[in-house]
C-alpha cells in the first residue's frame, strides 16, 4: 500500500470515527432525557437512583465530545493535505 493510500485510508476511518462520536452524543442526550423525565415520576425515582449505573460522576460529555471532534477534524485535514 502506498504513502498516499494509507493516509487515504486513514482518513476513511477518522470519517468513522467523527460519526461514531456524533452518533454517541445524540444517543447519550437522549438517555439523559429519558433520566430526566422519569425523574419527574417520584414513584420511578427511588428505581431509577437504586439502579447500578444512575450516577457515574459529573457529566463532561460535552467538553469530550467536542475535543474528539476537534481532534478528529484537525487529523483528516492534515492527513487530507498530504494526499
Amino acid at each position: 500500500m502506498s504513502e498516499a493510500q494509507t493516509r487515504e485510508s486513514l482518513v476513511s476511518i477518522l470519517d468513522l470515527m467523527r460519526e461514531q462520536a456524533l452518533y454517541l452524543h445524540r444517543q447519550h442526550g437522549w438517555i439523559i432525557s429519558v433520566a430526566e423525565t422519569i425523574e419527574k415520576h417520584p414513584d420511578l425515582v427511588q428505581h431509577l437512583k437504586h439502579h447500578p449505573t444512575y450516577n457515574q460522576g459529573p457529566r463532561e460529555d460535552e467538553d469530550k465530545t467536542r475535543l474528539l471532534l476537534r481532534k478528529v477534524d484537525e487529523l483528516a485535514q492534515r492527513l487530507k493535505t498530504q494526499v
